[in-house]
This record gives structure tokens, C-alpha cells and sequence, in this order.
């Protein structure tokens, strides 16, 4: 069962490099902000795998927090961009 937590690792980990690389090529502001999304989102799903390989969920309830500012973070952002920016 171990191979199928390195799998996922690996996985998280070029997903996390693609992001990265998004982050800092990103065209627009709304493009970086959903790349942090994505990039928290990845740290939260790594830990989860990580707590799962090592059978230990006491770390649950400060990742729901994490996730949960995370994604209010980023509606608050998107929120003050779409004010700034005119409609088209």
C-alpha cells in the first residue's frame, strides 16, 4: 500500500510545481489568486495523504481551519479585484 502513497505524493508534487510555475507566470491577478487557491489546496491534500500513510488524524481539525481561511482568503480577494476592475 506504501507505493500508492508515493504515487499521490509524486503527483501532489508536479501538481505543486505546475502551480508554482503559474503563480509566477500568471497574467492577471484573478490567475494568481486561484493559483494560491490551488496551491492550498494541494498542502492540505498532501498532509492528508501524509496523516493517512502514517495512520495519525489528530492534525483533521487544524486542516479543515487552514482550508476554510484559505478558501475565504481567496473569495475576499476575488471579491475586492471584481470591485476594481471595470465590467466588461
Amino acid at each position: 500500500m506504501s507505493w500508492v502513497f508515493a504515487v499521490t505524493f509524486v503527483l501532489l508534487s508536479v501538481a505543486g510545481l505546475l502551480v508554482v510555475v503559474r503563480l509566477l507566470l500568471g497574467s492577471t491577478t484573478l490567475d494568481r489568486i486561484v493559483a494560491v487557491d490551488v496551491l492550498v489546496t494541494l498542502v492540505v491534500a498532501g498532509t492528508c495523504v501524509g496523516m493517512g500513510l502514517q495512520q495519525d488524524g489528530s492534525n483533521i481539525a487544524l486542516l479543515a481551519a487552514f482550508a476554510l481561511l484559505a478558501f475565504i482568503g481567496s473569495i475576499s480577494t476575488a471579491k475586492l479585484i471584481e470591485r476594481k476592475e471595470p465590467y466588461r
